[in-house]
């Protein structure tokens, strides 16, 4: 059975899907090893010997470049000769193939007719078929169902798939593409493989344009990439939490996606200072784990983790989020859900999807109250921008909380606040990895000054401890995020505690709710 396995695509919320295992870009599609020419040069089965490669100039020893035409079945005539040749002072083994019987013509395809024209017969309709192939510019594309399987996550973006420009009107008797129509075959770009038209394509976060034959693309470092991944899984056992590869995070360069997806400026100077309240944690009282949403007489009253999509308002989410469980908590009522788009659409000074700050949503909440989610539906997420304040349910009560107020970052007090209070805002760094994030308790990577971090507030629920028969026991907070439920642990996630990780523990607020809350 062939390997389906398959990254997301190119398209702005999908990666490229990798290359088929049997054909290697690297070798530039060396289809078989001629008998004697060693089994590891070429990655090819043995007994390819439909045509003859010409393996003619070698980069690397497990690497050769292919210079090869099609002939007729009856025409081929499969004899292989080794040569060896000095060349600055390195020996160079150069293959040449025999492939044509004396007297015999090649058979040159037509410009536009490439599976139509292939013998001994057009297409090759039981899955995969690593020899139906047809030759296209410098490599070849393919005539059988697996180009198509390659790629039926992206049906929309089908240029990315390895199928020849024909295939879907001849053998699936589809409508000739006419992305395809009209074009030279010395026009297509030949990119990881894989058969391009000429135009423009999308590879991740980077726009390419394939122009007479040449394939210019952007090189800037997207959020996530193939990179990333395997770097992160290479690691994970030395890392302690495991990781996947979330297809929503795909198509965006670093700067843009850590914006979009973070949005918390640093405190301004003076509430930065702000001193921390004085507690005295009973620690005695304090359990090993907590959670502050299965605590039995808050049970039902914490809320839940909402997406703010691709606009940076982890300031307003994580505010509101804090502020509606302490208010709950308060009056003992069912949670609600307070507007983010109100806070963000009529706060002043006016903010956008760039990011904002915690002190200026709590000032909000605390001089002028926000109403329901219900009565001021969230847009920007998907709009990525903050449109006009538009205030037309003026029938809506609004919620106002108390002043804010730090904790210091002791772990005792951090944990006694949530423990008797309820959840708590923290500022945390945000580094590419932890969106790769699935389970485990996630610490900070080492990093150098060159990485592009970016500034994310998180409310903070819980702590506890796991154990490992790998590891000595780790402590961790348990932190809602503000990524949807598809994330992480149902948008949870653990983080080192004790060692302020990411610097979670340098700044800690909350707040608390009033009783004459709405007005």
């Amino acid at each position: 059975m062939h390997d389906t396995t398959r990254s997301p695509n190119s398209s702005h919320h999908l990666a490229p899907p990798p290359p088929r295992v049997a054909r290697d870009p690297e070798a530039s599609w060396c289809l078989l090893a001629c008998p004697k020419w060693p089994s590891t040069s070429c990655p090819a089965r043995a007994g390819h010997i439909r045509h003859c490669v010409a393996c003619a100039n070698h980069r690397r020893p497990a690497e050769c470049l292919i210079n090869w035409r099609l002939v007729p079945e009856a025409s081929l005539v499969a004899r292989c000769r080794v040569y060896r040749m000095a060349m600055a002072g390195m020996a160079v083994l150069l293959l040449v193939v025999v492939v044509a019987e004396v007297g015999a013509d090649p058979f040159i395809l037509p410009k536009k007719d490439y599976c139509r024209n292939r013998l001994p017969s057009p297409c090759c309709r039981d899955g995969r078929d690593d020899d139906c192939t047809v030759p296209i510019s410098d490599t070849v594309c393919y005539c059988d169902d697996f180009c198509l399987e390659e790629n039926e996550d992206d049906k929309e973006n089908s240029n990315h798939d390895d199928c020849c420009p024909d295939f879907r009107e001849v053998c699936l008797g589809q409508i000739p593409d006419t992305y395809f129509t009209g074009r030279e075959e010395g026009s297509v770009c030949i990119h990881n493989g894989k058969v391009l038209a000429a135009g423009q394509h999308t590879f991740n976060c980077n726009e390419c344009l394939c122009e007479d034959g040449q394939l210019t693309c952007e090189e800037d470092q997207c959020l996530v990439d193939e990179v990333l991944i395997r770097s992160v899984q290479q690691n994970s056992l030395r890392r302690g939490w495991t990781s996947t590869n979330y297809s929503m995070f795909w198509g965006r360069k670093l700067r843009e996606g850590l914006a979009l997806r973070t949005g918390t400026f640093l405190p301004q100077t003076m509430t930065y200072n702000m001193k921390p309240n004085l507690l005295r944690p009973d620690l005695q009282r304090i359990p090993m784990e907590f959670d502050a949403r299965h605590k039995p007489e808050w049970e039902g009253l914490i809320s839940g983790v909402r997406d703010q999509g691709w606009c940076g308002t982890s300031w307003a989410f994580s505010s509101l989020d804090v502020a509606q469980d302490r208010e709950m908590i308060l009056s003992g009522q069912s949670s609600v859900i307070l507007s983010v788009q109100e806070l963000l659409s009529c706060t002043f000074p006016k903010v956008n999807c760039q990011g904002g700050y915690m002190e200026h949503a709590w000032g909000f909440l605390k001089n002028l109250g926000v109403m329901e989610e219900t009565c001021y539906p969230y847009t920007s997420g998907s709009s990525e921008n903050v449109p006009s304040c538009s205030r037309e349910s003026n029938h809506c009560k609004k919620y106002k909380t108390e002043p804010a107020y730090r904790i210091s970052t002791k772990v005792e007090d951090i944990q006694w606040e949530i423990l008797t209070e309820g959840p708590v805002q923290a500022l945390m760094t945000v580094h590419r990895d932890l969106f790769l994030y699935k389970s485990g308790v996630y610490n900070c990577p080492q990093t150098d000054a060159q990485d592009i971090t970016a500034m994310h507030s998180v409310r903070i629920v819980g702590w506890g401890v796991e154990y490992s028969s790998m590891y000595a026991p780790v402590k961790y907070w348990v932190v809602a995020n503000s990524w949807g439920t598809t994330w992480g642990e149902n948008g949870f996630f653990k983080i080192q505690r004790g060692t302020n990780a990411c610097g979670i523990e340098s700044f800690v607020l909350a707040v608390r709710g009033r009783k004459d809350r709405m007005v």
